[in-house]
């Protein structure tokens, strides 16, 4: 399978990747370091419980680099397999704090971190997307309310039809390639209110527009549910009057329908 660009300058990969690398043997050195501390002689009253911490502590470090494998595998063979899903959002969820702290102490701004994150999520749900192939009805399209034209005096992030398709924004030329495909729509307001939508549609997969920090903990939030996202672009500034490239979203629609 040819691989699909959801970002117009993409952010490499291996950014996320090596942080996250970064911060597994991290825990990998603060697990030798517990072994031995609990080897010293001086710790008596203690070293049962020290014992049964490092062993924690090392079965999970050595889950979490299993993980980073079964990311990094996915991604090079563009294909995923079923048994490596629970490991690889488990390394994911658990890790993303640490490798946004990790990040920051390397003076690496956390909007290029976020984009290498949404980059490797959109790979890694490209590899299983030949075995999802959902219909048309159980594909969820997310859009923030700043697509709408700031000075549009009809509401639609409770009722999409509200929009009036003047044209004065993107939503007309949205609803049109929507409709085209029968998908179900909503335009939400922040992160609330999209797992309200979420909730509300109960669909197989979710192809979402936003900006990166609403997008990458989006994807967090919804685990272990396939998202697709195609970032935002914001030629007047972030939350007001921003774009997407319906190209780009078309491919993405594409990638994941029957």
């Amino acid at each position: 399978m040819a691989e699909t660009v959801f970002q117009k300058s993409k952010t490499p990969k291996r950014i996320f990747l090596g942080l996250l690398l970064a911060v597994s043997l991290l825990l990998l050195g603060a697990t030798f370091y517990l072994f031995i501390f609990v080897l010293d002689p001086r710790v008596i009253f203690t070293r049962g419980v020290l014992m049964g911490l490092t062993f924690f502590a090392l079965l999970f470090t050595l889950l979490f680099l299993c993980g980073l494998l079964a990311i990094v595998f996915t991604i090079m063979r563009k294909r995923t397999l079923p048994g490596l899903h629970w490991l690889i959002d488990k390394t994911l969820l658990f890790l993303y704090p640490f490798v946004l702290q990790t990040g920051r102490f390397l003076h690496i701004a956390r909007e290029k971190i976020e984009r290498s994150f949404i980059e490797v999520n959109n790979q890694m749900v490209m590899a299983g997307a030949p075995r999802l192939k959902v219909k048309a009805d159980e594909l969820l399209l997310l859009f923030p309310h700043c697509l709408q034209y700031d000075k549009c005096p009809y509401k639609i992030t409770r009722q999409v039809e509200n929009c009036r398709r003047c044209g004065n924004c993107q939503m007309a030329e949205i609803l049109r390639l929507s409709s085209d495909r029968g998908l179900h729509v909503e335009v939400v307001t922040g992160g609330t209110s999209a797992r309200q939508a979420v909730q509300k549609h109960r669909p197989r997969a979710v192809v979402a527009v936003a900006c990166e920090r609403d997008l990458s903990s989006g994807m967090l939030d919804t685990f272990p549910l396939p998202v697709i996202g195609v970032i935002n672009e914001r030629p007047q500034g972030p939350c007001f009057n921003t774009r997407v490239d319906l190209k780009v979203l078309g491919a993405a629609i594409d990638a994941l329908l029957q």
